[in-house]
């Protein structure tokens, strides 16, 4: 029996600003994004995602590209520097 794959409407659905996290929601591997990882690629990364954390709205592109770029790190740091 296979898995019906839900769209991100029946995902959604119910969920407020108020009662979900973007990390309950959605978890996001790097192959899935990708990009490959490289440490230049994370240092730049971290400098982008420094650059738009007090400018970027949720909704807005900007918003957008800061959540890509945080779950990309938070990828990159749990293969490369898991905790023991």
């Amino acid at each position: 029996m296979s898995k019906k794959k839900l769209s991100e409407k029946e995902l959604l659905e119910g969920a407020t600003l108020d009662t979900s996290h973007a990390d309950e929601l959605v978890t996001v591997s790097s192959t899935e994004l990708r990009q490959k990882q490289s440490g230049r690629d994370y240092k730049a990364a971290l400098k982008r995602i420094e650059l738009l954390f007090d400018v970027a709205s949720p909704g807005t592109p900007e918003g957008s590209e800061l959540e890509k770029l945080v779950t990309w790190v938070e990828a990159y740091e749990e293969e490369h520097f898991p905790f023991k």
